[in-house]
């Protein structure tokens, strides 16, 4: 039986805890919380843009802090093996039958509703920050594909310099924070984690790309906070009409336009409990250069979300947005909604199938989705603080909603986007049996269109964690998945990636893998 903690005897939950082997979850790089008397709506731009990594942690990006310039260097990374397995039909002399895909051919794509992140994928991000508690500059260096790994040379996985911009927060007393955010960043809005992107590492908001500002203040009335925030971002530059789309460009499309995007935010919180906020986007393209003949686009996104850090009773997240969408084709990156890019990403996964179609579709989609995240140990350890250096067990429930409305009638064959419904939820459970090791179990279930039930496939996922410590910054992930795949399961192929909507049994169409094994590391500082 593990010993009691100082000053509170072992209850009964405790108890059932100590009986088992000793466990625990690597403890969150950010396990305490920040500035109580300023509540943000987004997540801090230098902090990484990765899901919440395998037993629950969650990496945190640091500044100077202090009067004096000092330089401060921090990032985190991620390296995955995925190996996929399936069969090959017909198998000629000297060819196995069994077939290996790195990485698996599964529906996991980022872009789609059907990405689950349950397939760990390549990430590395590096910040270079300089400056004192008033003013900090921040670069960041980005990478979706460590080049030594890959199969062929990809240029769009190399990101390079990610974000160039100051952070300035004057000093306006212990009841105020005012922050101005210059330069070229990225802002997230409807972040399900309590410090990430949540299990699916997708902002339920929006989500922004450009230069421009980003002004925020808080002001503490007693027990109760109120915040506003503002910010308008632009691009530097938009694909020449000359532009061929092919791999070194990322397939730049010539037919978006210069894109701008203006945000607007306002919320209120009660103690360090709940915060509310309500949030306005909208973004643009007003641009001549643009595909001739082509309507000015516009996307407009409104969206509240609570957000309840109930401390030992765990962290739960809600948000509700609509997206209004008007011609959006023109509309570049400067907007992404559920990781969707621009205008032509979201009329390619929610409005249409053909992006090029010059009636430019018009719709709408409704987007609901939440997270509870519970910690076992900061649960039955209270009045006395855990810190993730014991037992504990961590459960985390999540899902999305999305139904759709789109006014494009494609041809009989193709799905029916107006008044699609799509849904998809999770449960994640991770223990520990050692200080350098935990277990954990993840399923999720998702359903891309619920007037087509083959298209639905679940996933459970067994992962033994490997770490150097309670609290270490490190891990190592052993991986098994299994997809229970749907008749008409669609998966991404080709190069740009394009969804295989042939009907079975035909022969060229992708077979998704049903097993995967992973071998990953990762490490923050």
């Amino acid at each position: 039986m593990s010993p009691e903690r100082p000053g509170k005897k072992p209850g009964i939950l405790i108890a059932l805890v100590a009986a088992l082997p000793m466990v625990a979850l690597p403890a969150r790089a950010q396990d305490t919380p920040g500035d109580a008397s300023a509540p943000a709506f987004g997540m801090d731009p230098a902090a990484p843009q990765s899901a919440t990594l395998p037993g629950g942690m969650s990496p945190r990006a640091g500044a100077p802090a202090g009067p004096d310039w000092r330089f401060d260097f921090h990032g985190m990374f991620t390296a995955p093996l995925r190996v996929g397995f399936n069969s090959r039909e017909d198998a000629r002399p000297g060819q196995s039958q069994l077939v290996l895909h790195a990485p698996p051919q599964v529906p996991d794509d980022l872009e789609t509703f059907s990405h689950t992140g349950v397939v760990p994928a390549p990430y590395a991000q590096l910040n270079f920050s300089y400056g004192t508690n008033v003013v900090v500059g921040t670069a960041s260096i980005v990478a979706t594909q460590p080049s030594i790994s890959t199969g062929f040379f990809d240029p769009t996985s190399q990101l390079g310099v990610n974000d160039l911009f100051l952070t300035i927060t004057p000093e306006f007393g212990e009841k105020t924070r005012f922050f101005i955010n210059v330069g070229a960043f990225s802002n997230r809005y409807g972040s399900p984690g309590e410090y990430d992107e949540g299990r699916y590492g997708t902002p339920l908001i929006a989500r922004t790309n450009g230069v421009g500002e980003n002004v925020g203040v808080t002001h503490r009335l007693g027990d109760f906070t109120i915040a506003a925030e503002q910010g308008i971002q632009g691009q530097t530059g938009k694909p020449g009409n000359g532009s061929v789309p092919d791999p070194s460009n990322g397939f730049a499309d010539a037919g978006m336009g210069a894109s701008f995007v203006q945000h607007y935010h306002v919320g209120g919180g009660y103690k360090d409990l709940a915060f509310l906020g309500l949030h306005y986007l909208a973004a643009g393209s007003q641009d001549d250069r643009a595909a001739q003949n082509m309507p000015d686009g516009r996307m407009d996104i409104v969206g509240a979300d609570l957000r309840l850090t109930m401390k030992r009773f765990g962290h739960f997240y809600f948000a509700a947005s609509h997206v209004d969408a008007d011609n959006p084709r023109s509309i570049g990156r400067v907007v992404e909604i559920l990781n969707s890019k621009g205008g032509a990403g979201f009329i390619r996964n929610y409005l249409a199938d053909d992006v090029q179609n010059p009636e430019n579709p018009e719709g709408s989609a409704l987007i609901l989705g939440g997270q509870y995240d519970l910690s076992i140990g900061r649960l039955v350890s209270y009045p006395v603080p855990f810190t993730g250096d014991g037992p504990d067990i961590v459960a985390s429930v999540f899902g999305m909603y999305v139904q759709t409305k789109s006014d494009y009638v494609g041809a009989p064959n193709e799905p029916k986007y107006d008044g699609m419904k799509k849904y998809k939820f999770g449960l994640e459970g991770t223990y520990s049996l050692l200080p350098w090791f935990a277990a954990s179990m993840r399923y999720d279930n998702v359903t891309p269109n619920s007037d087509d039930s083959r298209q639905t496939f679940a996933i459970i996922s067994p992962r033994l964690i490997f770490r150097t410590g309670w609290q270490a910054h490190d891990q190592i992930v052993l991986q098994y998945s299994h997809w229970f795949n749907g008749d008409r399961v669609i998966v991404r192929d080709g190069y740009p990636p394009v969804e295989d909507r042939r009907m079975p049994p035909g022969p060229n169409r992708v077979d998704p893998d049903e097993d995967m094994i992973s071998l990953s590391a990762s490490m923050w500082w």
